[in-house]
């Protein structure tokens, strides 16, 4: 990159928000990649500026709250939003808040809840993930299947386009979409269809209570049969969760794989939801069952939880992810090993109960492509699948459909393209 562009990048943010010492951008950047500079923009009129310099010179852009992803990227530039960090708007009566996307997921969680509001979505990365980077991911979490996925907290936004035009969308009514939806569109399509600069969040009210009710099992088959024992009991808490003792070990020390429920809502049904799991939970064969109301302890297990899972989601390459639907988990789960060996000497295994979802860590050596074929194919017989795009891929591959997923590529690459005709953001994010 030329002297003359980083001159305009500067002319565009301020000298000291272009940073092109390599050193001083190490701590910005994820992967290999040796972008040109790291620029921290203030506001959508310079984010506005940053990409339609880079769109006029075809300059590539890789974005991130806090950190940014260098894959493809080149001699490109990284946009880190972490300057524009703050809650524009807390509205109670509306129950919505206005927010840069550059603030912290946590941040945003610890703000609104001091405000007396609640905010369900998790973080992907407890210590990294941004608000914004929270909607441009737009996974589904743990607590999915009572509150609803990610995308519907979500009621409108402000967003730098990849051409530089800065659109609005959205208001603060509930039912503000007729037709096709492009707000949630937007959810989940990782920055490439624009870069946030701005959300309009739905809100909830805070719970009159938070409890986690805690187990440690031998093995995962016993603590998994204790869920559906919960489930056929009707009782739906916020998280049914589970998680092996290798993954669990670092941040909530002790012996066995951990289950974990968390229950929020009224008090006196509350707690008669926790003796009650705390029943089934040591009549299914748990030790060190607790019920746990204290507010500290509550916070620590739940950061254990996200500590643990974000120790899986920074191993892409490792992982397979699959769903078969909460009552089918068991048989799951007794197949898997079949496939991948004993569960309990596995690198990782994380299991969102209420979901019938499970995300596997596997050895470095493991043969991914012929293991995510395996799992595919015993997902598929339980009613489900391997997810993501590459659950697509292998769907499509086990009804020997090559058309399908041909025409699936072409309809998301055709999609991106009209937005980005020149491919200029995130370009090593894949769809």
């Amino acid at each position: 990159m030329s002297n003359a562009i980083i001159s305009k990048l500067k002319g565009i943010v301020g000298d000291p928000n272009v940073i092109d010492n390599p050193s001083e951008m190490a701590k910005y950047l994820k992967g290999t990649g040796k972008p040109a500079a790291v620029v921290l923009p203030g506001n959508a009129s310079e984010v506005s500026g940053v990409v339609a310099l880079a769109n006029e010179e075809n300059i590539k852009i890789s974005v991130g709250g806090q950190v940014a992803d260098t894959r493809d990227l080149g001699e490109g530039i990284v946009l880190i939003m972490a300057r524009m960090n703050k809650i524009i708007e807390m509205d109670h009566q509306n129950l919505v808040a206005v927010v840069e996307p550059g603030m912290t997921h946590q941040e945003f969680i610890k703000q609104v809840e001091a405000a007396g509001l609640y905010f369900p979505p998790e973080p992907y990365a407890v210590d990294t993930s941004s608000i914004g980077g929270c909607f441009a991911i737009g996974d589904a979490d743990s607590q999915t299947f009572k509150y609803g996925p990610t995308r519907t907290f979500l009621l409108g936004f402000e967003m730098v386009q990849p051409t530089g035009e800065i659109m609005e969308i959205g208001n603060k009514c509930i039912k503000n979409v007729s037709g096709l939806d492009f707000i949630h569109l937007a959810v989940g399509s990782k920055g490439t269809l624009g870069i946030f600069t701005k959300l309009l969040v739905k809100l909830l009210p805070m719970p009159a209570v938070k409890k986690a009710v805690v187990a440690r099992f031998a093995s995962l088959h016993m603590a998994n049969a204790t869920f559906n024992t919960i489930i056929k009991r009707n009782i739906q808490p916020d998280r049914i969760n589970l998680i092996s003792e290798s993954l669990v070990k670092d941040v909530l020390p002790g012996q066995g794989h951990l289950a974990l429920i968390d229950l929020k809502g009224f008090v006196q049904s509350s707690q008669n939801l926790a003796n009650e799991i705390a029943a089934v939970f040591s009549l299914g064969g748990g030790t060190d069952v607790q019920i746990i109301d204290d507010d500290a302890a509550y916070e620590n297990v739940i950061n254990a939880w996200l500590k643990a899972r974000q120790a899986v989601n920074h191993k892409p390459e490792q992982v397979i992810e699959f769903a078969v639907g909460p009552k089918k988990m068991p048989q799951a789960l007794t197949q898997l090993e079949g496939i991948v060996g004993d569960l309990g000497a596995c690198p990782g295994v994380v299991v969102e109960g209420l979901l019938g979802f499970a995300r596997v860590l596997l050895p470095e050596n493991a043969d991914m492509t012929a293991s995510a074929q395996k799992i595919n194919k015993m997902a598929m017989s339980l009613g489900g699948n391997v997810t993501g795009l590459l659950g697509c891929q292998l769907k499509c591959e086990a009804y020997n459909d090559a058309e399908m997923w041909s025409a699936t590529t072409e309809i998301i690459n055709g999609l991106r393209h009209k937005f980005d005709p020149k491919g200029i953001i995130n370009p090593g994010v894949s769809l």
